[in-house]
C-alpha cells in the first residue's frame, strides 16, 4: 500500500512538471516572437485562473463523515 501511495504522489508531481515546462514553453515562444503584451495578458489570466481557484476551495464546505452515504 505505501508503493502505491508513493506512486501516486509522483504521478501527481510528474502532471506539475509537464504543466509547468509546456506553459514555460508558450511564454518563450512568445516573447521570442516579441509579443510583450501578450505576456501580461497571459500572466493576468493566470493569476485570475488561480484566484478563482483559491476562492472556490475557500467557499467550499467539507462534508459531514456522518452524512456520507455509502
Amino acid at each position: 500500500m505505501n508503493s502505491r501511495l508513493k506512486k501516486t504522489k509522483q504521478q501527481r508531481g510528474q502532471a506539475m512538471v509537464e504543466y509547468v515546462v509546456i506553459v514555460a514553453a508558450i511564454i518563450a515562444a512568445l516573447y521570442y516572437a516579441g509579443q510583450d503584451d501578450v505576456m501580461k495578458s497571459m500572466r493576468d489570466a493566470m493569476k485570475g485562473s488561480q484566484e478563482g481557484y483559491s476562492y472556490a476551495i475557500s467557499i467550499a464546505e467539507l462534508p459531514d463523515k456522518n452524512d456520507a452515504t455509502p
